[in-house]
This record gives C-alpha cells, structure tokens and sequence, in this order.
C-alpha cells in the first residue's frame, strides 16, 4: 500500500544529506562502530544520528524506537545492503528485529538525493553514504532492550580496473556490526490534540519513510533528523473513491479545486497542545495558490505562518502552515491547553490546506532535535488508503498513542 501523498511537506528542501557531527547539547550526533580486533577491511563505516532514541507508544499497540543508520561505502566496489538485524543487548545477543530484500529498499536514502517524495535506493556507490530510516516494533515497552547493535549483511559489486593491489583484500560479501544504541529513559510527552473533530489523516508521519521520514537536514556540521515523529494532518471526506491522488486529496476538497475555502482543513481550529508559553508568532504570510508549490522560499518563510509554544522540559510544540491573519498570540503570551491559537491554512512550502505539528527539543524546527510525542485521547477510525478509507478492525478509543502513517484520526 502506497503511504506517500505526493504533497510539498514542512520543508522542502529537506532531503540535502550529508555525514557530519557536532557537540551541541542536544545533537543527534553519530555513535561510531567500533574497530575490529583482527585487522580486517571494514568496507561499511556505519554511525547513527539518534544514538539514545525514546520509546514511544504507537497507534497500532506496539512500542516503537525509531532511529536512523548512516553508511559509508569504503569500498571501491558498489554494496547492496541484503539484510539488517537488530541485537538486543550487544553484538552477542538474540535477534529482536529484522529487514530484508524489498524492505531494506524502502527504507532507504542516499546522501545527496534531493528527489521528494524520497526514492529509496538499491545500492550505495562507491565512496557514497545511505541513511536507513529504521524503526524497532516492540509489544511493549519492558520488551524494549536497554541496548541494540544493528548487524549489516552487504555484497558487493566487481572491483572496478586501475585499482591499488590492497583493494583485493575487499571480500565479496561483508557483515558488520553497527554502533551500539542505548534505549533512553526518558518517556515521551504527553499532549492534548492540536485539531478538534473527526476524519483527519495522519499522512507523512512515523515511522516508515516519508518525505518527514527522510528530511535528514546537515546543518551545523551533523545531519538533523528534524521531522523524526512530525505529522501533517489533512481532513477528508472518506466517502471519496479514490481518496487521493498524485495531485493531492481528492477527498480533502469540495467544489473548486484552486480555492483554498473549498479544502476541508481550511480554517479549521487549531488548539494549544499543552499548558506554555509562546516563542515565535508569524501570521502576515499570505495562503498560497492550492496545487502549486511555492518556490525560492527563504528557510525562515519553509513553513510559512507559524507557531511555536515552549511546553516545558527543554520541549517545544511547533504549528506550521496557518492561515493568514488568524494567529490570535504573540510572544510572551501564556496559553492553556485547548485555547484556540489560529486557524488551519495553507501558507509556506505546500501544496494544500493542513497542519504540521511537531515536538522538538529547541524552538528553531530545522536545527532542534524531533522528539516523539503521545496524543492523550483520540479515536482510531482506520486508514487513509489511496484506493478510499479502510476501517480499522480495532477502532476505537486510544489514550497516550502516537498516530502512526495513514492513520485516520477523530478528537475530541
């Protein structure tokens, strides 16, 4: 099932890679493997960019980790990534996870490949780096390990010519150990809904590759997975066959299609999460033409008419893409949960009327680190599939869940 909506995210111009780190407080910085007693080639050089990711509680029931592999090729021969384990507690402990073949492919990037939605990859060249977005599904959260070490299973492709006598010391097939992951301790915030009613879609949300999946951003010399756990919510009429299609939603709009008024989303009530302060305000950017992605965007203006709210604990809640004129808060203001802060529009990099919402460890959204986040009452409805809705076998009431991709969402 296709899970990608092929609408212009938060940023746009997000998927520019790169391998670097840095020391900052609250960096994603790489964990490094480490090196091999034997005096072997390690072709793979592998890091990762969340080293102590927070367990979070996912609307289909089970405890997610969610965390991202960078891999260099050293070799000078083309590797495909067959197969990656993931070991609870060490190199020496039991298989807890596991991605292969087709799947490996999907959740995957190469560093320098813009294209958006994000087109996974196949094989990593020689002296390039892939990401792999990876996500740890547990049944609950005493299931989770307090450590994991990824075990990587590549081939590799014919030594090209003209290539010095050492290389031939590069074996044909190659496995390696990641860097080990420690399970943080902290737990994920817990929040009220950003929207009010029903039949509202959770498209580009965790934890399979999207283009908020894939947005791995270099700034300050390190990749920043800046839309880890981010969510753009659309509302949709689910009687609509089929629900969307390239251009956008075919169920999110009613009437004339170059209106924003026509867009279900538009205008809708959007809601403080959760007692705070606000930081930033922007409400004088104009809404945009539906269908049409605005260009030449400065990185400040990406997610257009904006909020941000300090909710406390080093966390911050980010609203993007609202109506122009509707912001009702500045900075300095205090804000209740529930208080209605804006309303729902369609302004800076996108294509159509919807909220991005997401949690984050500082208030600037392309530099702070993506936190997880638990909404605390919903209802599951079911899934927003392209072909139409599908209801969920288990709808219902859900309390402290994330809304995972696709899913469809009632709130109070």
């Amino acid at each position: 099932m296709r899970r990608n909506r092929l609408v212009a995210p938060l940023f746009v111009i997000l998927l520019i890679l790169t391998a670097c780190s840095s020391d900052d407080s609250d960096d994603e910085s790489a964990g490094e493997s480490g090196p091999t007693q034997d005096g072997s080639f390690t072709p793979l050089v592998v890091t990762t960019l969340n080293p102590e990711p927070i367990p979070v509680k996912g609307s289909d029931g089970k405890v997610h980790v969610s965390y991202e592999l960078a891999v260099l090729n050293t070799a000078p021969r083309e590797a495909t990534i067959t197969r990656i384990d993931t070991l609870a507690d060490g190199p020496e402990g039991k298989v807890v996870a596991t991605i292969e073949g087709d799947e490996v492919v999907a959740r995957s990037v190469i560093v320098g490949d813009y294209k958006l939605p994000p087109v996974p990859a196949t094989t990593i060249p020689a002296g390039r780096t892939m990401l792999f977005v990876i996500d740890d599904a547990y049944s609950e959260r005493s299931a989770v390990p307090a450590t994991v070490v990824n075990r990587l299973s590549a081939t590799f492709a014919p030594l090209p010519p003209n290539q010095a006598p050492f290389t031939t010391a590069f074996e044909d097939l190659s496995t390696q150990d990641g860097p080990v992951i420690t399970t943080s301790s902290k737990e994920p915030v817990v929040l009220g809904p950003p929207l009010t009613g029903s039949d509202w879609i959770a498209f580009n949300a965790c934890c399979s590759l999207s283009a908020h999946r894939g947005a791995l951003v270099p700034l300050g010399g390190r990749i920043n997975a800046g839309e880890r756990y981010a969510i753009d919510w659309f509302k949709s009429d689910l009687t609509v066959k089929p629900l969307y299609d390239e251009q956008g939603g075919l169920g999110s709009f009613r009437g004339d299609r170059t209106r924003n008024e026509s867009f279900l989303a538009f205008g809708q009530p959007i809601l403080a999460v959760a007692d705070g302060t606000v930081v930033t305000a922007v409400g004088d950017v104009a809404d945009g033409v539906p269908l049409v992605i605005p260009d030449n965007l400065k990185v400040a203006d990406l997610g257009g008419n904006r909020v941000v709210i300090d909710i406390g604990d080093g966390q911050y809640a980010f609203y993007a893409h609202i109506e122009q004129g509707s912001v009702t808060v500045k900075p300095g203001d205090k804000v209740t949960k529930g208080q209605e802060i804006a309303r729902l529009g369609n302004t800076g990099s996108t294509t159509e009327a919807h909220l991005h919402f997401q949690v984050m460890a500082g208030p600037q959204p392309l530099t702070a680190m993506n936190l997880p986040f638990e909404i605390e009452k919903f209802d599951l409805l079911g899934t927003g599939d392209p072909a139409g809705f599908i209801p969920a076998p288990d709808a219902g009431p859900r309390t402290d869940e994330l809304p995972l991709i696709s899913s469809v969402i009632s709130f109070p």
